[in-house]
């Protein structure tokens, strides 16, 4: 089997699961997967419909452009660059062009393009370029994205597990394309501490936007935090949950051992992006700048709330 064939099919298999969830007919190919045996085992198929919809649609949008984008929303820029390179090829764009399931589909029609001029005895000389494009924009944002999930406070197995496949598949594949790659274009970080307006809510406002804090944060995270310290969750946007699960904290005097939580959990968004390593990691050089500054807050907060011992 040549790389692009076997390219093609993983890229398939990965990409449906997280357009259309879990199917008899995809449950039976995941099945050939040994890595994913224990997760299938963990997803009954009358459940499929339910873990996806929380997963893909509820818990943590899995989109370019939630992550790139300097409001966190889905849409924009980061979406409109990712329909324009479908029209470019004359793929169907539908309504969700940057998310990871879209993505991962048209890595598999290239890949897919290239096993059949292989098959006729021709050359494909633009598909490398456009490889290039499609796995540029993707790298961009999923090791964040791996991250969340694997910090979510309702795991779902398969589907981190399917990230984590797609996640080395795109790093193996772009690898052998060579040529150089972009850093992502992420605006200066506010020095967020130093603004003697800052509160709680810019806080949470700031921390909720993945291209400013250098990493997302599912909604059962947030809610599993709650529930580990003993705090009211709230309701609302991950920015009202933020804010909520802070004036809780400061409210029980817990803030020090909250924000050391979250520390850890964007110490977790590091790891993933060193994913990125050699060539790459002019991709995860921005995110990795990010994340320190988020840590550096983190830590700065726990310190200045954590409770003095008596003189």
């Amino acid at each position: 089997m040549s790389a692009s064939l076997a390219r093609c099919r993983a890229y398939t298999l990965l990409g449906d699961l997280f357009q259309r969830g879990l199917t008899p007919t995809s449950a039976a190919a995941w099945g050939e997967v040994p890595l994913a045996r224990g997760a299938l085992a963990d997803l009954p198929l009358d459940l499929a419909a339910e873990v996806h919809t929380r997963v893909v649609l509820l818990d943590l949008p899995l989109r370019a452009s939630a992550w790139l984008s300097e409001d966190g929303l889905v849409g924009g820029a980061p979406a409109d660059e990712a329909a324009a390179l479908l029209a470019r090829c004359g793929r169907p764009v539908g309504a969700e062009p940057d998310s990871l399931g879209s993505q991962l589909a048209f890595l598999a029609f290239l890949s897919g393009a290239v096993v059949d001029a292989q098959a006729d005895g021709h050359r494909l000389p633009d598909v490398g370029g456009l490889e290039r494009e499609a796995l540029d924009g993707l790298l961009a944002w999923l090791p964040g994205g791996v991250a969340a999930l694997r910090a979510a406070g309702e795991p779902a197995p398969l589907y981190e597990l399917a990230a984590e496949l797609a996640l080395d598949l795109a790093i193996a594949h772009r690898a052998s394309l060579g040529g150089p790659v972009p850093s992502p274009r992420l605006r200066p970080q506010p020095a967020l501490l130093d603004l003697p307006q800052t509160g709680l809510r810019a806080i949470a406002e700031h921390l909720a936007v993945p291209a400013l804090a250098g990493g997302g944060f599912a909604r059962s995270t947030l809610v599993g935090l709650a529930r580990d310290y003993e705090l009211p969750a709230g309701f609302g946007t991950r920015a009202d949950l933020l804010e909520g699960l802070m004036r809780s904290a400061a409210h029980y005097q817990r803030l020090s051992e909250l924000f050391g939580a979250l520390e850890a959990i964007a110490a977790g968004w590091t790891e993933s992006w060193r994913s990125l390593a050699g060539p790459l990691a002019p991709i995860a050089a921005p995110w990795h700048e990010r994340i320190r500054g988020t840590r550096g807050v983190f830590s700065r907060l726990a310190d200045a709330h954590r409770p003095r011992e008596p003189d």
